[in-house]
């Protein structure tokens, strides 16, 4: 189990930490602290100390008390509270509500290596390698790789989870068609939960293409809930239910969630800069804009992150700085046309409309999907309204995971209240009320 008290939470395998930052303890000071919590704010005294702790050996008030300042010094230095009082005459306890979380051990990480073929293994490390660099034709190499673990072992549930989420990267980067991709995505899925019913990774990737291809955000959110009690540290969970609570127009929630996937693996490539993402369509694009900033300065070499800094910045009218930004995205990525057009609205929005023209004719000179979700804000920017509404009736009709976007977009303002745009932005979702109650609040 762990507990959690005060900002802090123990994990009885993992150790102490502070607001995300660990705390070193000794194994006196480690085990001293796990009787104090085990015993829910009672009062344990020297003689409880001395069994639960020291295991009945002959110690001194002096050792007790020096093991009680060693531990409360650690969680001092940490920044948080001093929570270890002395009752007078009687003993210690930890002044602060103890909440006990029944824990899940992760089996996303354990997954990895459930297999009896260590080549597969070798060929999953291979596909995920593959998947970072994110190109169309290194995307489609991931694939294969996986296919080949497949092959020496068809239960090998982590590569079904893992064939699963290229698809699905291949739905979000508008490199194949979103209804044929997300069926690829829905059989891997199928495969890898007939195999483990918990796959947190595959009940997230089903939830996700519910909530944002075929527009079923109820269903969506009830995988996401069973892939956070599977698996409630799996990053990736909570990065694509930030997506699904965007869909249900519980904004916040999304911000905090997509937050929570960053503290949970802060140097992932694939959150990026999907936190100011989420400020600016929730409405908050004064906020975006430093984190935006920010999280480019960390993700440099990422395209996404570059894409979303530089029409967050196009928001706030610095064209010379989301033009920069958009030539980054569009040079990190050349053959995906998604990150050309950035560029485009970044051109249009300064005024430079010829130019904007040129970056949108040489997308449709790609043999990819058109990710018209996405230039539906640069035929905007153009003032060419009807060819922006027919755009969206393209992500629509098409299942494009971007158009749950596309009605929060302040890009897209000018657009509300039109029959046509607000009959199609009405099929993603009304608001929805959470499923489950603080086990699944940002944090846990």
């Amino acid at each position: 189990m762990r507990y959690e008290f005060a900002g802090y939470r123990v994990d009885p395998d993992v150790g102490l930490s502070f607001a995300s930052r660990p705390i070193h303890l000794a194994p006196k000071e480690r085990r001293l602290l796990l009787a104090l919590l085990e015993a829910r704010g009672r009062t344990l005294s020297k003689d409880d100390l001395i069994r639960g702790v020291w295991a009945g050996a002959d110690v001194s008030d002096a050792s007790i008390f020096r093991s009680v300042y060693k531990l409360r010094l650690a969680m001092g230095r940490a920044g948080g509270p001093e929570l270890v009082a002395t009752v007078y005459g009687t003993g210690f306890r930890i002044a602060a509500p103890i909440e006990v979380v029944q824990t899940v051990r992760s089996s996303t990480v354990a997954a990895i290596t459930r297999t009896a073929e260590s080549a597969a293994v070798h060929a999953l490390i291979s596909a995920r390698e593959l998947y970072g660099r994110r190109a169309p034709g290194d995307l489609d190499a991931a694939a294969r790789a996986v296919q080949h673990a497949l092959h020496l072992d068809p239960e090998y549930a982590a590569a079904w989870a893992m064939l699963a989420e290229i698809r699905a990267m291949q739905v979000a980067r508008c490199l194949v068609e979103p209804r044929e991709a997300a069926r690829l995505a829905r059989v891997a899925v199928h495969h890898a939960l007939l195999i483990d019913p918990d796959c947190a990774p595959a009940l997230a990737i089903r939830g996700w293409l519910r909530a944002t291809v075929d527009l079923d955000v109820a269903d969506g959110l009830a995988d996401m809930d069973r892939a956070v009690r599977s698996d409630p540290d799996y990053w990736g969970t909570f990065l694509l239910r930030a997506w699904v609570l965007q869909a249900a127009k519980r904004w916040d929630e999304a911000i905090d969630v997509v937050q929570r996937a960053l503290a949970l693996n802060p140097t992932s490539a694939v959150v990026n800069a999907n936190p100011a993402l989420y400020l600016a369509l929730a409405g908050r694009v004064d906020e975006a804009l430093p984190l935006a900033e920010t999280l480019a300065a960390r993700f440099p070499t990422i395209d996404n992150a570059m894409a979303i800094t530089s029409w967050i910045n196009a928001l706030h009218g610095r064209h010379d700085e989301a033009i920069g930004y958009a030539r980054r995205a569009r040079d990190l990525s050349p053959h995906t046309p998604l990150y050309h057009v950035p560029l485009a609205y970044a051109l249009a929005n300064a005024g430079r409309a010829a130019q904007a023209r040129e970056v949108l004719a040489a997308i449709e000179t790609f043999p990819l999907p058109r990710p018209t979700a996405i230039t539906a804000a640069v035929h905007l920017a153009l003032a060419d309204r009807a060819r922006a509404i027919d755009e969206l009736a393209d992500a629509y009709e098409r299942g494009m995971p971007q158009f749950t976007w596309t009605r929060d977009d302040p890009r897209l303002s000018a657009l509300r209240g039109d029959a046509q745009v607000e009959s199609m932005w009405a099929d993603i979702a009304p608001p929805i009320e959470p499923r489950l109650g603080h086990e699944l609040a940002p944090g846990r």
